[in-house]
């Protein structure tokens, strides 16, 4: 039962950060904050797809986190590339990630650990929304609870 809720929570997170995609152009990935201090959207997002990749292997091969992501860096302002990575490579973790028997505290760790960088960079994200003054996804302000 606990397997079916965890794989729930990654599947939310997951699409949540997906949507963001929606809303961003090609030119609104090379974005920072204003007068702040920041990486760029584009930067962002790729952490997300980066991280994916490394977690996800590491949590099937039941072995400690190594980064070893798939997505190449340098392709993060490729808005069709990083949303392809991000869309297709999210339904193939979950099913590959689904088949696993049961989970061991190792893995459980890791996944907990993946859905926390996954909310993480929601966070980071909603500030580049509003700094950016980029209409927010639907999803995001939804589950965040957040006004206009």
């Amino acid at each position: 039962m606990y397997k079916t809720k965890i794989i729930d929570k990654l599947d939310a997170a997951f699409k949540l950060n997906n949507e963001s995609l929606l809303f961003l152009s090609q030119e609104a990935l090379l974005l920072r904050l204003p007068e702040n201090r920041s990486n760029t959207i584009g930067s962002q997002l790729a952490c997300v797809a980066r991280a994916r990749d490394a977690y996800t292997k590491a949590i099937l091969n039941d072995a400690p986190f190594s980064w070893n992501p798939d997505f190449p860096y340098d392709q993060r302002y490729d808005h069709n590339k990083l949303a392809n990575h991000l869309n297709s490579k999210s339904s193939e973790y979950l099913e590959h990630i689904n088949r696993l028997e049961a989970f061991s505290e190792n893995q459980l760790d890791l996944i907990m650990d993946l859905i926390s960088h996954e909310y993480l960079h929601q966070g980071q994200l909603i500030r580049y929304f509003y700094g950016n003054h980029i209409t927010m996804p639907r999803g995001i302000k939804s589950f965040w609870h957040l006004e206009d």
